[in-house]
């Protein structure tokens, strides 16, 4: 595998991938091939940020957005990540499927629609860096703090379709880079609030987590991200099979592979697509 063929910079959504399924992460990261379809997560998560981050941003320039203002930018959004798309729908319509979402919408700006928020899809490049040693573990780590509140406190935005646990954020490797990244840019220990939008169908309802972490909290995460970052360079792709090979954007790809990304057929099917941010929003 060419080495120029990885991205020159990791990121959360990089190492989800690849702790997921490192053939998927080949298929989107280093080969480019095209996802199949989009998944209703993908499309009500980036839906869900845009309309968010529209009302931040009016508010910052002073404006005073309404939230049936909010819910018609959702819904342009919606349309613009399905119209044209392949979008595995399961058991929605894209009537049902913007009706869901208007309703979380309208949940969170109630909720949350006063938070002091200075900034929205703040970008952040720091080296992935081992701060006892002072050893490089693996390419720089960049992303976005979803929203920057006044006081240095970040908010990392998610979608799920149930409740989380403690548990769920002591080993999630989107939250320790989160909070890697606050602690290098800032000194630690981090402050950080995770907010998961809980999409029940009969309560949906917005969870906060503050996770406040130092150097020594983020250990774990830091290992993690070597032996990821290790696998990556030596171009180690193998496949994770599982029941979740029924929902990847890539099985068809994945049964021709053959390797260097190379295919048995229908290889001319998959267009090159990098995204850095492709799956940013499906945790």
């Amino acid at each position: 595998m060419p080495p120029d063929r990885v991205p020159a910079t990791t990121s959360a959504s990089q190492l989800v991938t690849y702790a997921m399924c490192p053939r998927k992460y080949a298929m989107s990261y280093v080969y480019g091939r095209r996802p199949e379809f989009r998944s209703l997560a993908l499309v009500t998560g980036s839906a869900m940020h845009s309309a968010i981050a529209w009302w931040f941003e009016r508010k910052i320039l002073g404006g005073e957005p309404t939230i049936e203002a909010a819910e018609e930018i959702l819904a342009a959004d919606l349309l613009a990540e399905t119209v044209g798309q392949e979008v595995r729908w399961k058991d929605k319509t894209p009537a049902s499927l913007e009706e869901e979402c208007r309703a979380l919408l309208r949940l969170y700006l109630l909720e949350k629609g006063d938070l002091p928020v200075v900034g929205t899809e703040a970008p952040f490049q720091v080296d992935l860096q081992d701060p006892s040693t002072g050893e490089f573990v693996g390419r720089p780590l960049r992303g976005y703090f979803d929203l920057r509140l006044e006081g240095g406190r970040v908010v990392e935005l998610k979608t799920s379709s149930r409740g989380w646990s403690e548990f769920d954020l002591v080993r999630h490797l989107q939250v320790g880079a989160y909070a890697f990244a606050w602690n290098t840019l800032h000194g630690g220990p981090c402050d950080l609030e995770v907010q998961v939008i809980v999409k029940l169908k009969r309560e949906p309802r917005v969870e906060s987590y503050r996770i406040e972490r130092g150097e020594e909290s983020t250990r774990w995460w830091l290992e993690a991200a070597r032996e990821i970052e290790s696998a990556i360079a030596g171009g180690h792709f193998p496949p994770s099979p599982s029941a979740l090979c029924r929902e990847c954007e890539y099985e068809r790809a994945c049964a021709d592979w053959t390797g260097e990304g190379e295919f048995a057929t229908d290889a001319d099917t998959y267009a090159p697509l990098l995204d850095e941010r492709a799956t940013s929003f499906d945790m």
